[in-house]
């Protein structure tokens, strides 16, 4: 299965953030092994609307919305390995000192890697998991998510992931 989105600021700009809040509860209901997060510019955006109070992993935060840095440690502490490749722009120092400091303060370090590009050649945006790819020209950022035109595409072929997976573990590291 296959889905891609076409958005812009007018139209499907929800759709993708609806996208990303379903494969982060996927994630939290099943863990990957791995989950590859590449964006060059990064943002501690909301992602999960846990109001309700749904998902277990997530009650240290709380009934409200949840930030990306707090899904990716919340599943460092469920075993997932996170690896986020990002870009040394000065826009991404807010959230890599928040993840940063919370992996600090749940004792996850060793599960979460962040691997900074620092020639700014970095282009590439994807969410790889065990079971899915989400690849296209999107940024994990407000703007990226809501505002700007943006196509995505969202890949679950076992031999595309696969081969995602491996592409995504011999650039950044991880585990298989």
């Amino acid at each position: 299965m296959n889905r891609v989105i076409r958005k812009s600021k007018a139209q499907s700009a929800s759709e993708v953030l609806d996208l990303l809040g379903a494969l982060c509860a996927a994630e939290l209901v099943k863990p990957s092994r791995c989950l590859w997060l590449v964006s060059p510019w990064i943002s501690d955006v909301e992602v999960v609307d846990n109001r309700g109070g749904t998902y277990p992993a997530l009650t240290r935060y709380g009934r409200r919305p949840i930030r990306l840095a707090e899904v990716l440690t919340s599943l460092a502490a469920e075993g997932t390995q996170v690896v986020i490749a990002t870009t040394s722009d000065a826009h991404n120092d807010t959230f890599r000192r928040r993840i940063e400091r919370l992996t600090v303060d749940m004792r996850v370090t060793d599960q979460v890697t962040i691997v900074v590009n620092g020639t700014r050649g970095l282009h590439t945006k994807a969410l790889t998991s065990d079971d899915y790819a989400l690849v296209g020209s999107m940024n994990i950022t407000y703007n990226g998510i809501l505002l700007n035109e943006e196509q995505v595409e969202l890949r679950r072929e076992p031999t595309y992931v696969a081969q995602a997976r491996m592409d995504a573990f011999d650039r950044f590291g991880g585990v298989l």
